[in-house]
């Protein structure tokens, strides 16, 4: 296994998905992120299936974005149908579409307020 974590987001939160990735780095955890991993020359969708495959969780920066995104979808969905741990990671207070509250409704999930720099946890749903 190459990484840890896979992190899935909408492009829109790039910056906080980078951010993340960092500190997690910091800690010595391993991740995968997009376009950054992808190996060139590859097919993109293949390459964010295989990460996922081989990663231990899933780290899902939740937002409004990744809420319409139907790339962030197709993540989720490939990342519970392979049994992956799924970890939200909200940064606003958008509601779950249908789709990931189907996946999502009863995790455990850490909320990140970026003015107060501070973070909660709390079930998704």
């Amino acid at each position: 296994m190459k990484h840890d974590v896979f992190i899935s987001y909408s492009s829109k939160d790039k910056s906080v998905a980078i951010a993340l990735c960092h500190a997690l780095e910091q800690a010595g955890i391993r991740c995968w992120i997009a376009p950054r991993d992808v190996t060139p020359g590859q097919p993109y969708a293949a390459e964010i299936v295989n990460a996922i495959r081989e990663a231990r969780l899933v780290v899902l920066i939740f937002s409004i974005h990744s809420n319409n995104s139907p790339h962030v979808g197709n993540e989720i969905d490939k990342a519970f149908n392979q049994g992956k741990i799924i970890i939200p990671f909200r940064i606003d207070k958008s509601e779950l579409n249908d789709s990931l509250d189907y996946y999502l409704a009863r995790k455990q999930g850490i909320s990140f307020r970026p003015r107060s720099r501070k973070l909660e946890t709390q079930t998704v749903h």
